[in-house]
């Protein structure tokens, strides 16, 4: 957003009423770039997409945790692209306050017009299809596994239930050929590897280092991209917000 913000805080300056979303806000860059440019904006992460870096681009609370408020904050917000984890959070027909939803996340989003993909083949698919022009893709009910266990031991952490996940350079191709798809005006996208950090808060080095080098993977196809881009600024950050930004 550009403004300092407080511990656990996405999008607001922290008061101190009980409530964690009477915050004054603040605007974050994904509406920036939509309200000033009209540009289409794009998130993809290894992480839930609830978590604080993809949320932080659309998100107003001083309470990171509020995950299901946070879901249906993301589907207000209708992201061009949206790729990640957390199914399950976008199959829950219980929106935040408990208020019976008539139908789940997924159903919504399809609806208004979303390419929906579950597994890898299915991604591919979507983000080929011409006809694509929006793009939700869920890909395990909590954070994805990494390099190590979903592309070599091929097992350990949720690998058995959800064999089929993409890692980040193929998310980050089927973004960037969405968000290009058709839009004068060009896009936003945020790339996160959340799991370098997630694995590094265990001292888990090896999937660290393996997740570490997918991402410079992602960074390859961005700067790839850009090459034949002229009109595209690129800007990677490291250390905790390990994040990719491409506009």
């Amino acid at each position: 957003t550009g403004h300092k913000s407080s511990n656990a805080a996405l999008g607001v300056y922290a008061d101190r009423t009980r409530d964690t979303f009477d915050d004054p806000k603040v605007e974050n860059i994904s509406s920036l770039v939509k309200r000033y440019a009209k540009m289409n904006a794009g998130i993809v992460t290894t992480a839930e997409v609830q978590d604080a870096t993809p949320a932080a681009m659309v998100v107003h609370t001083r309470r990171r945790g509020e995950r299901l408020a946070i879901t249906q904050m993301l589907v207000d917000a209708r992201p061009t692209v949206l790729l990640g984890g957390w199914l399950s959070g976008f199959m829950s027909k219980v929106a935040p306050g408990g208020r019976k939803m008539d139908s789940d996340y997924l159903t919504q989003l399809a609806e208004a017009g979303y390419a929906v993909a579950k597994t890898a083949g299915e991604l591919k698919a979507c983000a080929e299809n011409k006809d694509t022009r929006k793009l939700l893709g869920l890909f395990n009910n909590t954070n994805m596994d990494g390099v190590l266990d979903r592309e070599f031991l091929k097992k350990g952490g949720t690998v058995a239930k959800f064999p089929e996940q993409p890692g980040l350079v193929e998310m980050t191709k089927a973004a960037l050929e969405v968000l290009s798809r058709d839009n004068e005006n060009g896009f936003f996208l945020l790339v996160e590897g959340a799991l370098i950090d997630k694995y590094s808060h265990r001292l888990d080095w090896e999937r660290a280092v393996m997740d570490a080098i997918e991402y410079d993977k992602a960074v390859a196809v961005v700067k790839e991209f850009a090459a034949k881009n002229n009109d595209t600024l690129v800007l990677v950050t490291a250390d905790h917000c390990h994040g990719l930004s491409i506009a």
